[in-house]
């Protein structure tokens, strides 16, 4: 079940060291321990993912957290972009070797497409933060067209609270599942 507090305190801390993170080399930030345990490492796809899911959550106020990433995406452009294309390209590869590695042994990897199916997601959000990554995007197309021979259309595999911040389009791969 879907737990909104987890995705703010992520999301609230994350913001907090964003300014830290953007201008470190490190494509993958530790984030402070805070009360209710160890955070998931930082990345804007990370971020972009839980500030999304907490759009299902809308008695949560963002306002001022939203408006600090705003003001640091801003300030620090070039270093956020630099970040975006980096994780990128390390999540396309994610994804690639996910659908890889189901092509190959179908029956073993096919329950693991709830979980793996994030790192599209986090492609998308990231690609929206750019003009244009014609070699990113080009091979995501290829990677969807993979996908897509052997997707399933169905119902959204997230817990269901989430379904209203992820529309079937363009997320259309979270509506259904693989062939096993």
């Amino acid at each position: 079940m879907y737990n909104p507090s987890t995705d703010h305190l992520f999301y609230e801390t994350g913001v907090s060291e964003l300014q830290d993170y953007l201008l470190s080399e490190n494509l993958y930030w530790r984030l402070s321990p805070k009360k209710g345990g160890e955070l998931p490492m930082l990345t804007v796809g990370g971020l972009l993912l839980a500030r999304r899911r907490l759009q299902a959550a809308p008695h949560l106020r963002l306002d001022s957290l939203d408006f600090t990433l705003h003001t640091l995406r801003s300030k620090w452009r070039s270093a956020w972009e630099r970040k975006v294309r980096h994780e990128t390209r390390a999540r396309t590869e994610l994804w690639h070797n996910f659908l890889a590695d189901y092509r190959h042994a179908p029956d073993q990897h096919a329950d693991a497409y709830p979980q793996q199916v994030r790192w599209r997601v986090i492609i998308h959000l990231l690609l929206q933060e750019l003009e244009g990554l014609p070699a990113e995007a080009e091979a995501l197309t290829e990677l969807d067209r993979i996908l897509r021979l052997s997707f399933i259309p169905g119902r959204f595999i997230w817990d269901p609270e989430l379904a209203p911040s992820f529309e079937r389009d363009p997320f259309w791969y979270l509506y259904g599942n693989l062939k096993p």
